[in-house]
């Protein structure tokens, strides 16, 4: 497990892995054309020169044996004594090739009058052969999943973690229960159990369910919520990502309580924390599960709370005092807020290699100003970004209560800057008001300061949330009086009262707290492993996913034609081996898994209907069966250069995707 875990040995893993998926390929077109009566010249592995060579009769050689063996047939040898097959091992051991007489892939004009050449034999033996290789890829694909669930495979359960602010998830009513606020929005720990009627076993259904949504048609989600007798009913509709070009729904995937990778020297390393751990109690209280933790947090109410590791290997606990902030509540999909006054935006950390690694922003910045919007919230400051389409924007950032100037910034090809944001809640600054909110009548303006709430003195959002907290406690209570200073040349104080309702009040009341962890610490993705438990179930598993991953490439790459799917989602050889050596870090079977995904894949796009490829000699053989003769030696050529010319362009094009990407350029 520790070899695996090691990058470069992962990268030789999926490279040796994508090459033995090619070779299985060419594997079958041989077999098949051997059964069929073809002569078959060559079966290499790797392209290239040979390296090493071996001939029925003449054994094994370095370098070719064709001279060799053509030299004692023009000798008047026995050609049964000797193979007519060279089986070659190429000094680029990637994939393979088999040659048949009769038959170039790039020259459809070589033909051969033996009456064992692949141009002489029927349409339906050629068919076998050209369809041979995809077969063998999606036997292959179905073998590597039948093996990964038998081993078991973990993935992000259909749970909701969390909905963005905004977003078509957090926007929408449960049917039946319109207007209800309390049935606004999918909810954290809802349980997705079928969408448009096909039932979804975890977070990759949902998303691509989501990504080959109907721009027109919303999804229609059946929702298992804690508390409810029956199932829940959401008609969701997809919006495009403003970040990914994708269609989505906003919905995040579940947290786990299990501790990530965690860096040498940082301060959670410091404080004693591994990987691996489980965070197991809060305050002396147990915990199982990430939302029992999150309301183990909330009810600190702001003060100081004990976390405790648990290293499950070991039994060893390892607890640490840690502060919490306030995690203001969000009303209708709007921006975290209290009655309406919504936090300033701060920059939480900045990428490296990122556009804005190299403009001057620091850790801690508080957004005061983007494109002469002044105190933008969470939501605006992503769409002046995406509003600029790539174009130069200016920043200003209060950093020590003083101004400073960043930028111009040039967004990336996905519109994005990379940093990473956060609400600032350190200070007592109030960047807006949300309109229908009860602080709406205010005249707060951005950037004001709040400094008092009914006269009890406020100096940062966690003052404010536990004044209104227990304002909220009391009896009725129906409005606040609100004192601040203007964001105001010599900082004006006002003061004014706001009428809170009784849901206003329900709302300060249930706004929550989050645990400040130390830095480098990072809670692992909740998932949940899938093991068959059986040969039997763990094949029907692996034909299940083999026919839904064949029905979704086929979908997406019909979106891509229909353009409303972006083309840079698509990866190439690059890309396939980036991600490929992040899965198989994981352990072996991810790596098989991945490698059943490359091979359905593989399969799919092996058979698409372009000339060079097999599905597009499988359309000349389907025409020449028809007609009853074959396509035109001038058509075939014409074609065929059209399709390498066409699959070069996507190859230069994947490729230029996924080194930008790597390079963080898109």
């Amino acid at each position: 497990m520790e070899l695996m875990s090691n990058p470069f040995f992962s990268v030789i893993l999926i490279v040796i892995g994508f090459g033995f998926l090619i070779f299985v390929h060419e594997l079958g077109h041989f077999l098949v054309a051997k059964m069929v009566g073809i002569k078959t010249t060559q079966f290499a592995i790797g392209f290239g020169h040979s390296l090493l060579t071996w001939r029925k009769g003449l054994g094994f050689r370095n370098g070719t044996t064709e001279p060799e063996y053509q030299k004692l047939l023009d000798e008047g040898a026995d050609p049964a004594t000797l193979g007519e097959t060279e089986y070659r091992l190429n000094y680029i051991p990637l994939g393979g090739y088999v040659k048949m007489l009769g038959q170039e892939d790039m020259d459809p004009t070589a033909r051969s009058s033996d009456p064992r050449a692949f141009n002489n034999k029927s349409v339906s033996a050629r068919f076998a052969v050209i369809s041979a290789g995809v077969i063998m890829n999606l036997i292959f694909g179905m073998l590597f999943f039948v093996i990964a669930f038998m081993s078991g495979v973990k993935f992000p359960p259909a749970i909701v973690g969390s909905t963005a602010p905004n977003s078509p998830a957090a926007k929408v009513y449960a049917q039946g229960h319109e207007d209800d606020p309390a049935y606004l929005g999918l909810q954290p720990d809802d349980r997705i159990t079928v969408i448009d009627g096909k039932e979804i076993g975890d977070m990759f259904d949902l998303k691509y369910a989501t990504i080959l949504a109907s721009e027109n048609t919303p999804l229609a989600m059946t929702i298992q919520r804690a508390g409810e007798s029956a199932d829940l009913t959401y008609l969701i509709q997809p919006e495009t990502d403003t970040t990914s070009g994708l269609f989505w729904v906003g919905v995040a995937p579940p947290t786990s309580l299990e501790v990530g990778k965690i860096k040498k020297a940082s301060a959670a390393h410091k404080a004693g924390l591994r990987e691996g751990m489980f965070i197991t109690a809060v305050n002396g209280k147990p915990v199982k599960t990430f939302p029992q933790y999150e309301a183990a947090v909330s009810a600190s109410n702001g003060g100081d709370i004990t976390v405790t590791f648990t290293d499950t290997k070991t039994n060893r606990n390892t607890a640490i005092t840690v502060k919490t902030s306030p995690l203001p509540a969000s009303q209708n999909g709007d921006p975290r807020n209290l009655l309406g006054l919504v936090p300033p935006v701060q920059i939480a950390a900045v990428v490296e290699g990122a556009p804005s690694s190299d403009v001057g922003f620091m850790p801690g910045d508080v957004v005061a100003s983007i494109q002469n919007i002044a105190w933008p919230d969470f939501l605006t400051f992503k769409q002046a970004i995406a509003d600029a389409n790539r174009e130069p924007i200016s920043i200003t950032v209060l950093r020590d209560d003083v101004e400073v100037k960043i930028g111009p910034i040039t967004p990336n090809k996905e519109n994005q800057i990379g940093v990473l944001i956060q609400a600032e809640v350190e200070s007592n600054i109030i960047c807006s008001t949300l309109p229908g909110s009860p602080a709406e009548g205010s005249n707060i303006m951005p950037g004001s300061r709040l400094t008092s709430i009914n006269g009890q003195p406020i100096a940062s959002w966690a003052d404010l949330q536990q004044t209104l907290a227990e304002i909220a406690s009391k009896d009725n209570p129906t409005e606040v009086v609100l004192g601040y200073e203007l964001n105001l040349a010599g900082n004006p104080a006002e003061q004014t009262t706001i009428p809170i309702t009784a849901e206003d009040a329900r709302q300060n009341a249930d706004a929550g707290w989050i645990a400040t962890l130390p830095s480098g610490l990072d809670l692992l993705m909740l998932q949940v492993p899938v093991v068959a438990d059986s040969p039997m179930q763990a094949a029907a598993l692996g034909f299940t996913k083999t026919h839904q991953f064949i029905t979704q490439t086929y979908k997406l790459l019909t979106r891509l034609f229909q353009r409303t799917v972006p083309a840079n989602v698509i990866s190439g050889p690059v890309g396939i081996v980036h991600q490929g050596t992040i899965i198989a870090e994981r352990g072996w079977q991810y790596l098989l898994y991945f490698l059943g995904l490359i091979s359905i894949n593989l399969a799919v796009v092996n058979f698409l209907p372009i000339p060079i490829t097999d599905g597009g000699q499988a359309i000349f053989l389907a025409i020449e069966k028809i007609k009853g003769s074959p396509v035109s030696e001038k058509v075939q050529t014409t074609a065929t250069l059209v399709g390498l010319a066409l699959l070069g362009c996507v190859f230069l094009f994947v490729t230029f995707n996924d080194v930008s990407r790597l390079l963080g350029y898109s």
